[in-house]
């Protein structure tokens, strides 16, 4: 099996997959080819991949590229959490709104630094699917890099199978087990999940609990779970709207469904696009090179490992174990017909090597009503981005209710395509 990770130098996602892939799947014969344009991060990730290879004793290629041309061909699987300069170009979207449109609320899905990001995120997918199509024509594209639904759908819609993975509905299980088992538990939160199935399902970053069952009896616990959550104030003040609003309760939390709703009094606005200082990268990259020559252990690498687990999905669809996702991002064939077909969504599915099958649910009035409108918007970006048609930019802007100034919207917008008109293309 070949897998190719794009995106290799980060710190918490790269290693986490090494590990899945080696460590627990242990996939024998692997060869995984680590790409990141700064091939030193990329040559530091593969060193850690050979470290954990030798502890369990496993033979595994792990080599380490610049650029996805030198690696793709024969690639069953390729997974993705790249974005280009992603701190640069984020500060230069922020310096354009507080210029163009001050008071406009950034944050990393919605309004215009939202639209700015998808847009270059949606070229980077049409480039890689191309390349995709040439070299690896039968490899399904893992993706968790961000916009999540708008870069899994760019990719569907540009022919190439693909599956979206994301860890914010999974992590509501960790309130779930704080609230009616009044014990804290770290990721997986097994005993929580063997305990209680929260059925999620709805939009990327803004999905909602329509159920949570006790495995044992069957019964739906969700009211109890809401009004002890609610007395004992572990609500944000955009959880609370909502589920007043639905009666249903969203796990995303503040920082994530902002990105999606007419600000208000309490909003606030995205102030950094990653974690960590310069002197906490600086660190980390120390911690690297140590791990990778040997001299340091590899394993306090994962005491922050990424919850997003595409390499359970290789495992599945390969045949080695069937497989159960809480939440996965794949197009709506039908699993939630209240919304638009051929978007993306976010319900529980199973993966054998028969393929995904999403669960069908139905999403309540009061949760369609809301969530009809953000897969709208998300397929009219997608569009717009494939195109690169301003009409259809510009009509975002109008439909995205977090942009309230729209005439200023569009002058920032405006700026934002020409300053990043290198890595989006001409409008």
């Amino acid at each position: 099996m070949k897998i190719v990770l794009i995106g290799a130098g980060s710190f918490v996602f790269a290693p986490s997959l090494m590990h899945d892939a080696i460590i627990e799947h242990r996939l024998e014969g692997l060869h995984l080819a680590l790409v990141d344009p700064q091939v030193e991060m990329a040559e530091l990730m593969a060193g850690i991949g050979r470290q954990m290879a030798k502890a369990v004793e496993l033979q595994v290629e792990v080599t380490a590229h610049a650029h996805r041309l030198d690696c793709l061909a024969g690639a069953d699987f390729v997974i993705c959490c790249a974005a280009v300069q992603l701190q640069r170009r984020f500060a230069m979207d922020v310096e354009i709104i507080h210029r163009l449109a001050p008071g406009h609320l950034v944050t990393e899905f919605g309004g215009i630094q939202g639209l700015s990001y998808s847009l270059r995120q949606i070229a980077l997918i049409k480039g890689l699917a191309a390349d995709m199509h040439r070299l690896c024509p039968s490899a399904w594209l893992l993706c968790s890099a961000n916009p999540l639904p708008r870069v899994c759908q760019a990719a569907h819609e540009l022919g190439i199978p693909t599956a979206g993975f994301c860890s914010n509905s999974m992590g509501g299980y960790g309130l779930i087990g704080q609230i009616l088992r009044n014990q804290g538990e770290s990721f997986p939160w097994t005993k929580t999940v063997r305990r209680y199935e929260a059925v999620m399902a709805g939009l990327n970053h803004i999905s909602f609990t329509l159920a949570l069952l006790e495995r044992e009896t069957g019964r739906d616990v969700l009211a109890d779970f809401i009004a002890q959550a609610g007395r004992q104030g572990a609500f944000d003040h955009r959880t609370g709207l909502l589920i007043a609003e639905t009666g249903y309760w969203p796990p995303n939390g503040e920082g994530h469904m902002r990105d999606f709703l007419p600000p208000d009094a309490k909003s606030w606005p995205l102030e950094l696009a990653s974690h960590g200082t310069d002197a906490e990268r600086a660190e980390r990259l120390r911690t690297l090179r140590e791990a990778a020559a040997g001299t340091r252990p590899w394993e306090p690498l994962l005491e922050h490992r990424a919850w997003e687990k595409p390499m359970d999905f290789v495992a599945g669809l390969s045949g080695l174990a069937p497989t159960h996702f809480h939440a996965l991002n794949l197009v709506n064939d039908g699993q939630l017909p209240e919304l638009p077909m051929g978007v993306f969504v976010e319900t529980p599915a199973s993966i054998s090597s028969k393929g995904p099958i999403p669960r069908t649910l139905r999403l309540p009035k009061t949760v369609a009503r809301l969530s009809r409108p953000i897969a709208e918007l998300n397929g009219l970006i997608v569009q717009a981005g494939l195109t690169l048609r301003r009409d259809l930019m510009y009509t975002a802007v109008e439909l995205d209710p977090t942009i309230l100034d729209k005439s200023a919207g569009r002058t920032a917008l405006d700026a934002c395509l020409a300053a990043h008109a290198d890595l989006i293309g001409s409008v």
